[in-house]
């Protein structure tokens, strides 16, 4: 257990890291807006398309290890190539280390339940792990690039995935489920089917993926907010750092009783009170309020990730848990990308505020957009793919929740 809560930490660790760290690295050399969101674009986007090829391969292959590993490997390479390729050129070293970035959460996460521990009790700590590694990251990212800069920043998010590569070799895993599933193409099609004819699966993927490219918006946001309110655009890792430490707090205090209610729910609720609180954001005179907000936003959404996680693992045959994690992932980091892009585009020619307020707005559509994918046809039941999916509603359902994210 402990060996792999050390290799994810350290895997996603380096990948928190980037996403503040690519952000400023990209300010301070060019100082340009929109050039900085194609950046922190192009290091997301592929995963749409590379997510659920990497998910299905990984149910599939007989060495998943060599794989995660390789992703943190490259991940290390192109964190050295972003500091030394002239700065219009940034988002090509940006996209190749990108194309395997599913592999980092929901690669990591479908191995859980090959690792021959309490499923519930693991998928606890993986997910607090999330929030943990993101405090660190950014927070680090942040500190490492006002103290050093931010391409010091990058060389740290090289040595961190090294490591984590190396780690992650260490690691035994029990056989993968035999897949019914001949070639890659018909599990691709399996997959894509699951996600798409599961209501409440269906319905938990798009809001997150929705809600998530407000994070988008605002990692590029942050770098313009922070010097209008008088502070160093090199801190929005400590904002962010101050949204995961209410995140986790919220975690430790409602885990017990999350097993109350279905995921999709508890996805419904907390996306929307993010959205109130990201409204709020406007108010913000100077950095300590901010700082303070962002503290509540994160506890308005700390169970946003465990309900997903549950979602995936409830609802999803286990043959296809790696391509249904790894989808959803890249679904959300895809949606990060155009979330970038759409905050540089509209910082360019708009205030912070503008950008706070459709960040807000986003988290009301992705509700939205939940509730109505979440209708169910007459008849429809969960899979019992793992042996203890009950009729949804019912009073055993309540009871046994698999897991108690994310991130990401």
């Amino acid at each position: 257990m402990w060996r792999y809560l050390t290799s994810a930490g350290l895997a996603r660790l380096a990948d928190e890291m980037v996403v503040v760290t690519l952000a400023l690295l990209a300010w301070s050399r060019t100082g340009e807006e929109l050039l900085t969101g194609v950046t922190t674009a192009a290091y997301a986007l592929p995963a749409v398309v590379t997510g659920p090829l990497l998910g299905a391969w990984l149910d599939r292959t007989r060495r998943p290890l060599l794989a995660l590993a390789g992703n943190q490997f490259l991940l290390a390479g192109m964190a050295i190539g972003l500091i030394f390729v002239p700065a219009p050129l940034m988002p090509v070293p940006a996209f190749l280390a990108g194309l395997t970035l599913p592999m980092t959460s929901g690669g990591f996460t479908s191995m859980l339940p090959r690792l021959n521990v309490d499923l519930p009790r693991m998928t606890a700590y993986d997910s607090m792990l999330y929030s943990g590694t993101a405090i660190a990251g950014l927070a680090l990212a942040s500190i490492v690039a006002v103290a050093w800069s931010p391409a010091g920043a990058m060389t740290v998010v090289a040595l961190l995935a090294a490591a984590g590569g190396l780690v992650t070799l260490r690691l035994v895993l029990a056989p993968a489920p035999p897949s019914p599933h001949s070639s890659l193409l018909p599990a691709l099609r399996a997959g894509a089917r699951t996600l798409m004819r599961t209501p409440p699966l269906r319905a938990a993927t798009l809001t997150s993926v929705i809600s998530f490219a407000g994070f988008g918006m605002l990692v590029v946001t942050l770098q313009v907010l922070l010097p209008a309110l008088h502070a160093d655009s090199d801190l929005s890792g400590l904002v962010l750092a101050a949204f995961d430490v209410g995140a986790v707090l919220a975690v430790m205090a409602v885990r017990p009783h999350l097993k109350r209610w279905l995921p999709e729910r508890i996805l419904f609720v907390t996306v929307g009170l993010y959205g109130v609180s990201f409204a709020l954001w406007t108010l913000a005179g100077n950095l300590p309020v901010l700082l303070g907000m962002a503290f509540v936003a994160g506890l308005a959404s700390g169970p946003t990730l465990v309900a997903l996680i549950t979602a995936r693992q409830r609802y999803s045959p286990p043959e296809l848990l790696g391509q249904v994690s790894t989808t959803g992932a890249s679904l959300k980091i895809g949606a990060f990308s155009l979330g970038s892009l759409l905050a540089g585009v509209l910082l360019s020619s708009s205030t912070p505020t503008t950008a706070l307020l459709v960040i807000a707005l986003l988290q009301f559509v992705a509700v939205g957009v939940g509730l109505v994918a979440a209708r169910t046809r007459r008849g429809w039941f969960p899979p019992h793919s793992n042996g203890n999916h009950p009729r949804p509603g019912s009073q055993q359902d309540a009871g046994t929740c698999s897991d108690l994210r994310s991130h990401g």
